[in-house]
C-alpha cells in the first residue's frame, strides 16, 4: 500500500491484459498519453482544493444570482449563476479520488461539497427572508419532483464533464460553459435555501436536495467511471498522488483539515470495487425515491391527457366553451371540476360519457363535477373566439329606440320584464321566483331578481345573466342584481309560532310573487300546534293558497320554499285540525 503521508509500499500490478488493451484505446482516442495521467491528476486535484477565498465569494454570489432569478421566474439569471458557479471542480476531484483510490484527498473534497454546500443553501436562505415577495415560481417549482430522468441527465453531465477534464489532445476548453449549465448543482440548492428562507417548506426542501443528490450522485458515478476507463488508477497515478500530496497540496479551507495527522496518514483505498460498490450504493438509494416520483408524473401526464380528450365534448362551437378545468388527483381515483359556460344545458348523459371515456384512456376511475353557466351566443362567442355555422338568422323587425324619460322607462321595462324572464337560460333546478323594480341612488334603474334553487349560481353565471337580460331590456343605467332563495328544507322545531323564522318565510314569500312554502308536520306537532303556525303565516300577510301543509312520519315542523311549478301536490290531511291552507 502507498501511504500519502510519505512511506512508500509495493503497489501490485494487477493489469488485465483485456483491461489494459481498453484504457490503452481509450487512453489514445482522447489523446493522453502515458505521462499525461499524473498531469491530469495533480490539474484537477489542485483545482478540487483551491479553497481560498476567490472560490467561497465566486460561489456565494452564484447562490445569491439563482436565489433571486428563481425568485423572479428569469431561466436566464438563473443561467448566469449556473455558468460561474465553481462546485464542479471538487465533485470532479470527489469522483477523481474515488477512481484512483486517494482517499485522503476523496476526505478533502468530500468535505468542501459539504461545506460549499451549506454555504449555498445559507445564502439562499438568508436572501429570501429579507426578499419582499415569496412566491414560489414555476421556476423554483420545476426543481422539486426530480425523477430518474434528472438522474439520467446527471450521468451524461458527469461524462462529459469528465472527458473535457481529461481530454489533452482536443480542444474542448468551449464545451465547458455547457457542461455547467447541464450538471445544474447550484439551482437546487438555491431552491433548497428558498424553502428554508419562508419558514423552512419541508416540501421544497426535501425535492430540491433530491434532485441536488441525484445530481451529485450522477456526476460522481459517470467521472469516476471516465477516470477508471482511461487508467487513473494505475501505479504512475498514485505515486504522483503522493508527490503532490507530499509537495503541493490545497489551500483555504482544505488545507485546515488537512493538518490533522488522522487526515494525513490517509492512503489508497486498495479494492477497486469497493468504491465502486460504495458510489453505486449512493446512486441506487438516489433512485428509489426519484423513481417513484417519475411514476407520478406519468401517471398525472395520463390522466391529464385523458381528462383533456374527454373534456373536448364539452367545447361545442356556438353553444359551449370551457372556462376552467381543475384535475385533483388522489391515490384511488381523480376528480375533475370543469366550469363550462353554455347556451344549452348538458344533462346527465354528456356527464357519464365524459366519465366513461376519461376512465378509459387514464386507467382508473375519473369522476366529473360539471359546473355549468349560462350564457347567450354573443358570450360564447367571446369566451371561445369561435364563429358559429348557425345558418342565416331570421330578419327581426327593429327595437323600438329607447324610451328618453324616466316614467316611459319604467313602464317600458315592466312591460317587458316577465316575458325576458322566462326566457333566461337558467339551469333545470333554477326557476325565478319574483322580481322587484325601484331607482337606486345614482337616478338608474335596480332591477333585483330572486331565484329558488339549492345552491346559488357562482358569481360568473350571474354576471353574465344580469349582462343579458339589461341588454334584453335595452335599458341604460340599469343594474339587476340576483338573490338567492335556498330551497333546502328547514327545520323549525316545534315550538315556532311567532318565531322570527315565520317572519323571515313570510318575508321571502311577500318579496317572491312565484314562491310558494311547503310545511311538514311531524308526529310530535300536534294538531293544536300546527293549526298555530298555519294562523300564524296567514297573519303575517301570506296568502292561503301559497302555503302547503302535510303531515309525515318525521319529527317536528319543517318548512321549504319552492318556485310555483315544482310545488308538490297536496294531499288530504290525515290527522285532524290540519287543514290544506288553500
Amino acid at each position: 500500500m502507498l501511504g500519502f503521508s510519505g512511506t512508500t509500499e509495493t503497489v501490485l500490478s494487477t493489469k488485465n491484459p483485456i483491461t489494459n488493451a481498453v484504457e490503452e484505446a481509450a487512453s489514445e482516442q482522447l489523446g493522453i498519453g502515458r505521462w499525461d495521467r499524473p498531469a491530469i491528476f495533480q490539474d484537477s486535484a489542485g483545482a478540487a482544493t483551491d479553497a481560498d477565498l476567490p472560490y467561497w465569494t465566486v460561489l456565494v454570489l452564484s447562490g445569491g444570482i439563482a436565489t433571486l432569478g428563481l425568485a423572479t421566474n428569469s431561466s436566464a439569471v438563473v443561467i448566469g449563476a449556473m455558468l460561474i458557479a465553481p462546485l464542479l471542480s471538487p465533485v470532479v476531484g470527489l469522483a477523481l479520488a474515488l477512481a484512483v483510490g486517494d482517499g485522503r484527498l476523496a476526505l478533502q473534497t468530500g468535505i468542501m461539497v459539504l461545506v460549499s454546500t451549506l454555504a449555498v443553501v445559507v445564502t439562499g436562505a438568508l436572501l429570501t427572508a429579507v426578499l419582499p415577495f415569496q412566491t414560489i415560481t414555476a421556476e423554483i417549482a420545476a426543481r422539486t419532483r426530480p425523477t430518474t430522468l434528472d438522474l439520467a441527465i446527471a450521468v451524461f453531465s458527469g461524462l462529459a464533464g469528465a472527458v473535457v477534464t481529461v481530454a489533452r489532445g482536443h480542444r474542448l476548453s468551449a464545451a465547458i460553459p455547457g457542461v455547467a449549465i447541464s450538471v445544474a448543482l447550484i439551482p437546487p440548492l438555491a431552491v433548497a435555501g428558498f424553502g428554508v428562507g419562508i419558514g423552512w417548506n419541508g416540501e421544497l426542501i426535501r425535492g430540491s436536495l433530491l434532485l441536488y443528490g441525484a445530481n451529485l450522485a450522477g456526476i460522481v458515478l459517470s467521472g469516476m467511471a471516465v477516470f477508471l476507463l482511461i487508467g487513473m488508477h494505475r501505479e504512475n497515478v498514485i505515486a504522483a498522488a503522493a508527490d503532490w500530496h507530499r509537495d503541493g497540496g490545497p489551500t483555504g479551507l482544505v488545507r485546515w483539515v488537512d493538518q490533522f495527522e488522522w487526515v494525513r496518514s490517509l492512503g489508497v483505498l486498495r479494492n477497486p470495487a469497493t468504491r465502486i460498490a460504495l458510489v453505486l450504493a449512493f446512486v441506487i438509494a438516489t433512485a428509489v425515491p426519484l423513481s417513484e416520483t417519475l411514476d407520478e408524473i406519468a401517471r398525472e401526464r395520463r390522466v391529464r391527457s385523458a381528462v383533456d380528450s374527454a373534456a373536448e365534448a364539452f367545447l361545442v362551437p356556438g353553444r359551449s366553451s370551457l372556462l376552467s378545468e381543475q384535475v385533483v388527483i388522489a391515490d384511488d381515483r381523480t376528480q375533475v371540476y370543469l366550469r363550462v359556460a353554455t347556451t344549452e344545458w348538458f344533462g346527465d348523459t354528456a356527464r357519464a360519457n365524459f366519465e366513461r371515456r376519461a376512465s378509459a384512456v387514464a386507467g382508473e376511475p375519473v369522476r366529473l363535477v360539471l359546473e355549468q353557466l349560462p350564457a347567450s351566443t354573443g358570450d360564447i362567442e367571446q369566451l371561445s373566439e369561435l364563429i358559429p355555422n348557425q345558418g342565416p338568422r331570421p330578419v327581426m323587425p327593429p327595437p323600438p329606440p329607447p324610451p328618453t324619460r324616466l316614467p316611459e322607462l319604467v313602464a317600458s321595462v315592466r312591460t317587458q320584464l316577465r316575458q325576458n324572464l322566462a326566457t333566461l337560460p337558467l339551469p333545470g333546478n333554477v326557476a325565478v321566483v319574483g322580481s322587484q323594480l325601484s331607482l337606486n341612488s345614482g337616478a338608474g334603474l335596480l332591477l333585483r331578481v330572486g331565484y329558488a334553487a339549492v345552491d346559488p349560481l357562482p358569481p360568473e353565471a350571474e354576471q353574465i345573466l344580469a349582462r343579458q337580460l339589461a341588454s334584453t331590456l335595452r335599458a341604460e343605467n340599469l343594474q339587476v342584481r340576483f338573490d338567492h332563495v335556498s330551497t333546502r328544507p328547514r327545520v323549525l322545531g316545534d315550538s315556532v309560532v311567532g318565531s322570527e323564522s315565520l317572519r323571515d318565510l313570510a318575508t321571502l314569500l311577500q318579496q317572491n310573487e312565484r314562491l310558494q312554502l311547503q310545511m311538514t308536520f311531524g308526529r310530535s306537532a300536534d294538531s293544536a300546534r300546527s293549526n298555530a303556525v298555519l294562523r300564524t303565516i296567514r297573519s303575517l300577510g301570506v296568502e292561503p293558497g301559497r302555503v302547503v301543509a302535510q303531515r309525515d312520519t318525521g319529527q317536528g315542523i319543517r318548512a321549504r320554499v319552492l318556485p310555483v311549478e315544482t310545488r308538490p301536490r297536496a294531499s288530504a290531511p290525515t290527522t285532524a285540525g290540519v287543514r290544506q291552507a288553500d
